[in-house]
């Protein structure tokens, strides 16, 4: 009875002993410790700042920026936002005039400068005609091109002046002042590239000794564009 009741024990301790002996392969390999490899990266420590040498109260100071550079920009509609070409016009003192004078005053230069612009315009086309190198259907082209392009250009720059320059004023759409002063620098602007591009019109005395077709006298009505500004309010 006695060794009948070792025999199971004795089995199951021999079952443990195969059991261990199979996995000890994968015990040692657990257990074993990672072989000696190659130190890890360490980034190196940053030098600590060294402390600023402490400034008298009586030492001289460098001199620093000046009060009205470090002042905050003025608002859009004051005079340092509004662009040069439309601040002052020279022959229109707004300061000395009473304002019926000076919107009339810029009336008078508004249609001045719509006559040089088409007096400059007039002498670009003379200019084209006189290019006897040129065959006349490539001249008559070339005015044609020109005149469209001065067409497109009165059609931008009313627009322009019309109905977006009076919100740039401090006024709001109904600044007269405002649409003046860009018609006149457009205007302006317009006639000098045309005569740096075709030269100076030539005086209408000279023009009529060579039976030249004389400058206009006023700015000439175009068909789908605008050319003469809107006479000011009676104030």
């Amino acid at each position: 009875m006695g060794a009948a009741r070792r025999r199971p024990g004795r089995r199951a301790l021999l079952a443990l002993a195969l059991v261990l002996l199979a996995f000890s392969p994968v015990l040692l390999v657990l257990t074993r410790p990672p072989p000696d490899g190659p130190a890890p990266m360490v980034a190196p420590a940053l030098p600590e700042p060294t402390p600023e040498p402490a400034v008298p109260a009586d030492a001289d100071l460098p001199p620093g920026p000046s009060p009205a550079r470090i002042q905050p920009p003025r608002a859009a509609g004051s005079d340092a936002a509004t662009p040069e070409r439309w601040k002052v016009v020279v022959a229109c003192p707004r300061e000395k005039v009473s304002g019926g004078q000076y919107n009339r005053c810029l009336y008078d230069v508004t249609r001045t400068s719509e006559q040089a612009l088409e007096a400059e315009l007039a002498n670009a086309f003379t200019v084209i005609e006189s290019r006897t190198d040129l065959q006349g259907t490539q001249r008559a082209r070339w005015k044609t091109q020109l005149d469209e392009a001065q067409s497109r250009f009165l059609l931008f720059r009313n627009l322009d002046c019309q109905g977006v320059a009076p919100f740039e004023g401090p006024r709001g759409i109904g600044n007269f002042e405002q649409r003046s002063l860009c018609l006149i620098a457009a205007n302006r602007g317009r006639a000098a590239d045309l005569r740096a591009r075709y030269g100076t019109p030539r005086p209408e005395g000279d023009a009529a000794k060579d039976g030249a077709k004389p400058g206009p006298t006023g700015p000439e009505p175009r068909d789908g564009t605008w050319t003469h500004p809107v006479p000011p309010p009676v104030e």
